[in-house]
């Protein structure tokens, strides 16, 4: 109980401390910049209407939300260890392993955050692409830059609001700005029903978006793990590794035999291909909820034992 009770002001303060840093906010926002502005720079459907920017979206996602999530857990555990505040937290006293469980809820909470942030975003850029539309006297294809607008409008206005909260309030400005561009985007992506009548808003790239940040919950929990002992540096380097490996997991390990290096290896390393489901909401395609909660079931089972291997390289690890 006085666990649980240290865990949660220890994780806000990661979390705030880590959306004040000028590069959080940064990443967001040009992550949804990125993805508002493909209808804008669209030359061909790839097949089917608004598969670029649905593709650009959860691609920005990925890529973005773990370099948010590395540099979040490198900043605040790796961070706090060589400045000495992780020696003095650990003295309150506050076990080990909750301080670590504490670094990965906050730094989860960041890239959850934006990750709000960057569906809506998404849901906006698939929308206002070009479809064809036949109503009434007019066939051919819409684009929706109300919608567009409405996205880089709210962009904008979180930077606006940002900067008049700090020169009248004094409010971080950082903070400001991540949270009112998660808000603007969501503002966003509801009066697009209004602005957009031709077209309904298509909800399949949900589920594939919540699972790429299942993946993200894995990946931040490994780069929590590693920032016990690592720096951040190299951190980043062994995350991304591991990206690559998870990522081409059947082409190396897919014939592999069980109790071989290899089969050992295809075991040990998250197969991401089962995180990246593109392909399966193309064409009119969906995620089944099940897939979705066996998938998350198994994205918590590789945090947890992630999580259980940091705490367990963070107590034997010197703070003197």
């Amino acid at each position: 109980m006085n666990s649980a009770v240290q865990l949660f002001p220890i994780a806000r303060t990661t979390w705030l401390e880590a959306i004040q840093q000028p590069v959080a906010f940064l990443m967001a926002f040009v992550s949804v910049a990125i993805t508002l502005l493909v209808p804008v720079f669209e030359f061909h459907h790839f097949g089917e209407e608004g598969r670029l920017a649905r593709d650009s979206g959860l691609s920005c996602l990925l890529l973005f939300g773990l370099v948010l999530a590395i540099g979040t857990a490198g900043r605040s555990v790796a961070g706090e260890i060589e400045s000495g505040t992780a020696a003095a937290v650990i003295g309150k006293p506050v076990s080990r392993f909750t301080f670590v469980l504490a670094k990965w809820l906050g730094g989860f909470g960041v890239v959850a955050f934006y990750a709000v942030a960057q569906i809506a975003a998404l849901l906006i850029a698939e929308r206002s692409s070009a479809h064809f539309v036949a109503e009434g006297d007019y066939v051919g294809d819409v684009t929706d830059w109300w919608g567009v607008a409405l996205g880089i409008g709210g962009l904008l206005l979180s930077l606006a609001i940002g900067a008049w909260a700090h020169y009248r309030w004094r409010w971080r400005f950082g903070v400001t700005v991540f949270v009112s561009l998660t808000v603007s985007q969501l503002a966003a992506a509801a009066l697009t029903q209004v602005t957009n009548h031709w077209v309904a808003m298509d909800f399949r790239a949900v589920p594939a978006a919540l699972l790429v940040l299942a993946a993200l919950a894995v990946f931040s929990s490994l780069a929590t793990a590693l920032a016990t002992r690592l720096k951040s540096g190299a951190t980043f380097a062994f995350c991304f590794a591991v990206l690559l490996l998870g990522l081409s997991g059947d082409a190396l390990f897919g014939d592999a035999a069980a109790f071989s290096w290899r089969g050992l290896l295809s075991g040990v390393l998250p197969d991401l291909q089962n995180f990246w489901m593109c392909d399966a909401i193309a064409h009119g395609g969906r995620i089944g909820w099940r897939y979705l909660a066996e998938a998350t079931a198994t994205a918590l089972t590789t945090c947890a034992v992630f999580l259980c291997l940091g705490g367990w390289l963070f107590s034997h690890r010197d703070l003197g």
